[in-house]
């Protein structure tokens, strides 16, 4: 049996308490949701994952790539790794230099005897951590300096400070110091219950009404289900996936008010699309997902498609 996968990627900062006088953990936490070619969820599923990470273009060259064996999904066709912790195959996960290049991750997934390509990526804030360890490391001892005046008595307390992070309320804070509250989370998955008629040659707007029922949700709020609407909270960058079940000759669009992104057509089996696009959106566009098919006879989508997205960065 194929599998065709919709997989949805998540790079963590990892939840650790990190002393300023420690070492940073290397490693990058991954989470991903495996489905199969009809948008269900593969659970309780054995896979093979491997990880590449490319320097200076998604098609760069490798600079690092290992693989993890003895994978298997969650009950919810989850599944989260550590990149940095699967067995090398090429290069050494310390050694990567961060700082010359920007780097991307390309992630191959085995289901029975070959890997299959699930896209590529590129890494945001959160690897470059690792860049900033250089400045834990001890330089070359440099000459020594004449003696200067004594100083009066520092505060007897400790210089050792520890970085928090509480995933409810969001807080990240300094032991003794300060505390700032990040942007709140940003997710959706909804599914059209209704199928919607498609006159030919006619742009048709599909609402996705149920963002409740399981395994859907609504984090933020954000995606309005009567009108089938996403509103972005902030400015940023943010990805969606649209799978639905429509014929072979239909476009699938994604308005951004009055700006058409064409989805091109990607049919893993009959009658069933799924597409993806990453984009830059601000806090005052409205995203609305359309349909349009020129078959030259009145259509249909049918129900059990769904519309997700979260914001990236």
């Amino acid at each position: 049996m194929t599998y065709i996968l919709a997989v949805t990627l998540t790079l963590l900062a990892g939840a650790h308490a990190v002393s300023a006088q420690g070492t940073v953990p290397l490693g990058i936490n991954y989470q991903a949701v495996a489905r199969d070619n009809s948008g269900k969820e593969l659970v309780n599923t054995d896979i093979e994952v491997q990880f590449s990470i490319k320097s200076g273009s998604p098609t760069g060259p490798v600079v690092y790539q290992e693989v993890f064996t003895d994978v298997t999904t969650s009950r919810y066709g989850v599944f989260s790794l550590v990149i940095g912790k699967g067995d090398p195959v090429l290069g050494t996960f310390g050694e990567i230099d961060w700082s010359t290049a920007n780097h991307y991750l390309t992630v191959d997934i085995k289901f029975e005897n070959n890997f299959l390509e699930m896209g590529t990526l590129q890494f945001l804030s959160v690897p470059y951590a690792l860049y900033a360890a250089k400045s834990l490391e001890r330089g070359p001892a440099g000459p020594a300096g004449l003696p200067g005046i004594q100083g009066p008595p520092g505060d007897p307390a400790s210089d050792d400070q520890k970085l928090n992070w509480d995933r409810n309320t969001r807080d990240l804070s300094i032991i003794g110091g300060n505390t700032v509250k990040l942007d709140t989370e940003v997710a959706f998955r909804a599914v059209n219950t209704t199928d919607v008629s498609l006159p030919n040659e006619q742009k048709v707007k599909i609402v996705f009404d149920d963002a409740t029922t399981a395994p859907n949700f609504n984090i933020g709020e954000n995606y309005k289900t009567a009108l089938g609407e996403f509103k972005p909270p902030t400015d940023g960058i943010y990805s969606f996936n649209v799978s639905l079940r429509i014929p072979p000759d239909a476009t699938v669009i994604l308005n951004i008010d009055d700006r058409e992104e064409v989805l091109f057509n990607s049919f893993n089996s009959a009658g069933r699309y799924n597409g993806s696009i990453t984009l830059r959106l601000s806090s005052s566009n409205t995203v609305t997902v359309w349909v349009v098919q020129t078959t030259g006879f009145p259509m249909f989508v049918y129900s059990g498609g769904y519309f997700s997205g979260f914001r990236v960065y």
